[in-house]
Order: structure tokens, then sequence, then C-alpha cells
């Protein structure tokens, strides 16, 4: 079951204010991991199979790569 609690646990007890800052962190957060993830596939996608292989990545492997590379954003 979907409640406030479990989309935006931070609400439980904080004020208005409050509730629109986190928010906006979270929003800002969640888009520089979107941005990181994105750079990375797309500088890895322009590379050849070659260079790829090269630096020890498979083209099937881009994808879980972003995603680490966001993660540590």
């Amino acid at each position: 079951m979907v409640n406030r609690y479990t989309i935006a646990p931070h609400v439980a007890g904080a004020s208005f204010g409050q509730i629109i800052v986190d928010t906006f962190a979270d929003f800002k957060a969640r888009r520089a991991q979107r941005a990181a993830y994105r750079q990375v596939f797309d500088e890895l996608s322009a590379m050849s199979d070659r260079d790829l292989s090269d630096i020890g990545l498979g083209r099937s492997m881009i994808r879980d790569v972003a995603r680490r590379a966001a993660d540590a954003a």
C-alpha cells in the first residue's frame, strides 16, 4: 500500500517549509544522478568496440557502468 510515509518518509513530523526544502534537495540529487548517468552512458556509447575492449568493457556493460557512476555522484 502506498501512503505518504512510503513515498516520502522524511515528511512525517516535518514542517511544510522543511518538506519543500527536502523535496527540492531530493529533486536536485536525482537530477545530478541522471546527468551523471547520461554523461557516462553517452561517452561510452560513442566509443568503438575496440576502445571499449581496451578499457575492459563490453558494449553490454555500458548501462551498468553508467548506473554505478550515477550512484556514486
